[in-house]
């Protein structure tokens, strides 16, 4: 499966389909559902499941079921993708710090 970098206009089309759901997920989890991440504990040197739980709301919600979505679509970056964008941020920040410094 190609990325979603890496995929013509239709494909990228169809995979797009995936952020139509964001919204209704959203409210669907905000109102009538709860997201519930379970917290584990390792207890004698093993992870044990408990039943407490967190319950992920609002914007953090928002950026899971994004991230949940961009996933199903192969949206991802490649090691050298991530540090040439840093690269180039680190570059910024220290144009910026030279410039008013």
């Amino acid at each position: 499966m190609k990325r979603f970098q890496e995929s013509n206009k239709i494909v990228k089309l169809l995979k797009c389909c995936w952020y139509i759901l964001l919204p209704i997920k959203w409210l669907l989890y905000s109102t009538i559902m709860k997201f519930k991440v379970f917290k584990d504990e390792i207890i004698d040197g093993e992870m044990q499941h408990t039943n407490q739980f967190n319950v992920i709301k609002g914007k953090k919600l928002w950026h899971l079921l994004k991230g949940d979505a961009q996933l199903r679509m192969g949206w991802y970056y490649t090691h050298e993708e991530v540090m040439e964008e840093m690269d180039n941020k680190v570059k910024k920040y220290k144009e910026n710090e030279s410039i008013s410094g």
